[in-house]
């Protein structure tokens, strides 16, 4: 699974990596891995440190040390502290300064190793007899009865959405209406029959009206 998720990333610039990714990269490289990836890794890390001295030197290159800079010490590589305290020697004042603050950052951190998950086999208990035993039969509250107040927000906001000016003289056709309550509830998993339901309620309390295919204050 490794060697799959790091195939197309290692593949890439230097300057196309995220800095904890090159990071990442550089700990697995130093890591005891099976097969084919630790020679990919390992020609990778390679790469990739002469990659990082041929960073443009001036602000690219001060970018590239800022970003490092906020991974933790113990999060930084050997291959990679190496590579960037190669670019002393080949910077101007500013860069080598912002290498030494490295330096020092990671002086009295050491890198902390990588350590894979080794799937372990694990035997598989003797299969218990199987019980016919019937399930009680569940039946599911009804959102609105757990909490009133959503019955409560639907019949304030279709109240108000259709006493409202625009609406009061020719209401809004049922599907619209209601998938406008819906979209605004702050309950979201409010449903087309609870809205539906409330809806009636407000009818046969002659709040609201329905006719043909349309809602209307009363």
């Amino acid at each position: 699974m490794i060697q799959v998720l790091t195939q197309d990333v290692i593949r890439q610039h230097i300057d196309r990596i995220e800095p904890a990714c090159v990071a990442d990269l550089f700990a697995l490289a130093e890591t005891r891995l099976p097969g084919a990836l630790a020679a990919d890794l390992s020609q990778w890390a390679a790469r990739a440190a002469r990659e990082i001295l041929d960073i443009p030197d001036g602000e690219t290159r001060a970018n590239f040390l800022a970003e490092v800079a906020e991974i933790p010490p113990e999060s930084v590589p050997n291959g990679l502290r190496r590579a960037i305290l190669a670019l002393a020697p080949v910077s101007i004042a500013d860069t080598t300064e912002l290498v030494e603050r490295l330096r020092v950052s990671w002086a009295d951190i050491d890198p902390t190793p990588v350590k894979l998950a080794v799937p372990v086999a694990v035997p598989k208990a003797a299969a218990a007899p199987k019980t016919t035993t019937a399930k009680p039969r569940v039946v599911k509250t009804p959102a609105s009865m757990i909490d009133p107040r959503r019955a409560e927000w639907i019949r304030g906001d279709a109240v108000t959405r259709l006493g409202s000016r625009e609406y009061s003289e020719r209401g809004l056709k049922e599907s619209i209406f209601v998938a406008g309550i819906m979209h605004r509830s702050p309950y979201k998993d409010v449903t087309e029959e609870e809205v539906k339901a409330e809806l009636r309620k407000l009818e046969r309390e002659r709040k609201l009206k329905h006719t043909g295919e349309r809602w209307l204050i009363r």
